[in-house]
């Protein structure tokens, strides 16, 4: 369908150009297929080597921070500070040495400890000592004791540790903080005190990579973030972290990101990278598509090479195309004077003959077409007579009227109006109203004809009738009621419509309903094969091939609303013995 509206020579041109870019297509994405692999092997190990050098440096904070916690562990003179019970001290002697002691200590932990922005040291003896490299107003420590970890201290084995990463507020600065706890024991493994170090997150911080083509994070041993770029996000839980790990390629968030991770040694928190896959495998796409575009000044050369000789094979067949546009345009006594061996030259030499076939039709032609207007005088004359009848008859009317017989004037002037529409079918498609009119007239003449008296009852709004419907649609079903369902008795008929709009459409549905003796199951069931097209004789209530006054039968108007609006059009018929039958019908509104 594609090709269609274009010349053969354009033809000629896309599929070579088809068969140009195919095979280029194919070569891109195969080689972006098998190289894939070894791109994301690179990727993963520079990730790793970069990790490395990151895991080393936040190793070295952590050892410094151990080394600080180590100093207090294994310093005799913090042991025996932490040993005495001052409610001992009863003597002024023994409390100048104590103060003596305590003086002497705090000055070398202030040497060891000098104040640091970055490295908060605190020791807490459980016979009140307290040691800070910080000043009270800046941070009370006796909030470690309210801690949910720091009762965990308790049960740690000596020189183990506790790493936890909070918020502290040190010198009325919110941080975050990375804490390491650590239990100060006797030989009795009986805790005599604890020293607790905090690091400031943002040492480890410095030394995370974050770029628009790398991550670093560092999590704990349950997925939670410690350290991060963007400080909102520390303290949050990873929703795609794994205990076990995570394969090479994890998505977040609908992206899909290379996973390399590097634990540490100092406890059990891990240093995770995250790649975004496109920004690994940009340089190889780089590389593909300098690839793609040389190739493809190579395949543009030979598809300029390729259009001249396409050019030059069809240019007879452009001069072909060109006098068939001279003969559409009317010069018909031209002729093309092509010749040759080739497909091209016979078809040509077939074209001139056509023009001459053609030549001798026209004068055929302008024969029948003089014979045709020459009928359509003699059906305009022919129509004289039934309108001197229509005149004829009114006069005839307007004389009885004259008479005071009104009843016979109003049954010649139903005749005249039936008559009439019968005649006239140069509108396929009447109103509602107009038919339902033509039906009066209609019943008015069977009553007298039959001297019964069959009462015609109309149900719709005005709405309803303006809306167009074929012509002599229902008075076949009228004729069927009062010939067969009322026996040529009395009745009544009642015609209802009303209008429906089903998905921004307008639909009116008919429905013919009478009084009459109905019919059995077996000959309505006959009625409906009228609609399924299941058989090709009229069936109206046991009646074969039945047409009445207007020529269409039952199954006409079916097939002809069919015809009209196919499987829109929906046909229902409801009877039942000695009660009446009901045909329903509904199709789009016109």
């Amino acid at each position: 369908m594609f090709f269609q509206k274009y010349s053969l020579r354009m033809k000629l041109v896309w599929s070579a150009l088809l068969c140009i870019l195919i095979p280029l297509i194919i070569i891109y994405f195969f080689t972006n297929y098998f190289t894939r692999d070894i791109i994301l092997e690179k990727a993963i190990s520079s990730a790793e080597n970069t990790l490395k050098v990151t895991k080393t440096e936040i190793n070295g904070v952590f050892e410094q921070t151990l080394e600080l916690s180590n100093f207090v562990l294994m310093s005799s003179e913090i042991r025996q500070m932490l040993l005495v019970n001052r409610d001992e001290l009863t003597t002024s002697e023994k409390k100048q040495d104590y103060n003596l002691s305590y003086s002497r200590l705090s000055g070398t932990l202030d040497d060891l400890f000098a104040p640091k922005d970055d490295f908060y040291v605190t020791i807490l003896g459980n016979n009140g000592y307290i040691y800070t490299n910080y000043s009270y107003s800046e941070f009370n420590p006796n909030i470690f004791y309210k801690k949910e970890w720091f009762p965990l201290l308790n049960n740690m084995p000596v020189f183990s540790s506790y790493w936890q990463g909070e918020n502290f507020n040190y010198n009325k600065n919110s941080a975050h903080w990375i804490t390491i706890g650590r239990p100060i024991k006797r030989a009795l493994n009986n805790s005599i005190g604890y020293v607790i170090v905090n690091v400031n997150e943002r040492m480890i911080r410095s030394r995370l990579v974050n770029d628009a083509n790398q991550t670093m994070i560092l999590i704990d041993d349950k997925g939670t973030v410690i350290s991060h770029a963007d400080p909102t996000e520390i303290g949050k839980k990873m929703s795609w972290w794994s205990e076990n790990g995570n394969p090479r390629t994890i998505e977040i968030e609908d992206k899909k990101y290379i996973y390399v991770e590097q634990w540490l040694e100092s406890n059990d928190w891990r240093v995770v990278s995250l790649i975004p896959y496109s920004a690994a495998i940009a340089k190889n796409n780089q590389v593909l598509f300098i690839s793609f575009i040389v190739q493809a000044l190579f395949f543009t050369l030979f598809f300029v090479v390729l259009i001249i000789l396409i050019s030059a094979l069809t240019k007879p067949i452009r001069n072909l195309s060109n006098f068939v546009t001279t003969i559409g345009e009317g010069q018909l006594d031209a002729r093309n004077g092509i010749r040759g061996p080739n497909e091209v030259g016979r078809l040509a030499r077939t074209i001139d003959q056509m023009l001459d076939r053609i030549e001798s039709m026209f004068e055929q032609i302008e024969r029948e077409q003089a014979m045709k207007r020459k009928a359509e005088l003699e059906m305009l004359q022919s129509q004289i007579n039934p309108h001197f009848m229509f005149n004829l008859l009114n006069s005839i009317r307007l004389n009885i009227l004259d008479q005071g017989d009104k009843e016979n004037a109003q049954l010649i002037s139903s005749l005249s109006s039936l008559l009439r529409m019968t005649i006239n079918r140069d509108n396929e498609l009447i109103s509602l109203q107009e038919e339902v009119n033509t039906v009066g007239h209609y019943v008015k003449l069977m009553n007298f004809r039959h001297a019964n008296q069959v009462v015609l009852v109309n149900d719709f709004d005005e709405e309803c009738g303006k809306l167009l419907v074929p012509r002599f649609m229902i008075q076949p079903l009228i004729e069927n009621a009062i010939i067969h369902g009322f026996e040529q008795f009395d009745g009544q008929i009642v015609i209802e419509a009303n209008c429906t709009y089903i998905e921004e459409t307008l639909f009116l549905r008919i429905s013919v309903r009478d009084n009459g003796k109905g019919m059995s199951q077996e000959k309505l069931d006959k009625l409906k094969k009228v609609r399924l097209n299941m058989e090709e004789e009229t069936v109206a209530t046991g009646v074969d091939k039945i047409k009445g006054f207007s020529g269409i039968g039952v199954s006409n108007v079916v097939q002809r609303l069919q015809l009209i609006h196919g499987r829109l059009f929906r046909f229902d018929v409801q009877s039942e013995p000695d009660v009446g039958t009901v045909i329903i019908m509904e199709f789009p509104s016109k």
